[in-house]
């Protein structure tokens, strides 16, 4: 089993059934640590005790950040891939995965914080004033 390649395609779809409505990400806290500090993280509840898990780890004293992902099964991981921010001489599949990650990473936390709700009850606010 390609890790890198596995992670991409769950990741994506993942995006794809929060981005309908299907799933549901909730802050999961600090998870960690790497290297110097720990990393925001998000999970998901799949179904049956099955979890999804994103995080964000910084990279200290630097602009770089890397991609945590994970699979659950219970309090037990199943998988794990971990996204290099910036690998020395990343092939084309460590590119991908690093964005995939972070486009999961971003929708999930915009998931968990009600983001597009508040964009759109912002906007009816603007609008208002307009009118």
């Amino acid at each position: 089993m390609n890790s890198d390649a596995t992670a991409i395609r769950l990741a994506a779809k993942l995006t794809q059934l929060t981005s309908a409505g299907k799933i549901v990400w909730l802050d999961a806290g600090q998870l960690g640590p790497w290297g110097e500090g720990p990393g925001q993280a998000f999970k998901a509840d799949v179904e049956d005790g099955s979890f999804a898990q994103i995080a964000e780890v910084p990279v200290p004293r630097s602009l770089i950040t890397s991609y945590y992902f994970g699979v659950l099964e219970g309090n037990r991981e199943v998988f794990e891939v971990f996204a290099e921010g910036l690998p020395a001489e990343p092939t084309t599949e460590q590119r991908e995965l690093w964005r995939t990650l972070k486009g999961l990473y971003l929708t999930a936390r915009d998931n968990a914080q009600g983001t597009r709700q508040k964009i759109e009850k912002f906007e009816q606010l603007l609008e208002r004033r307009l009118a």
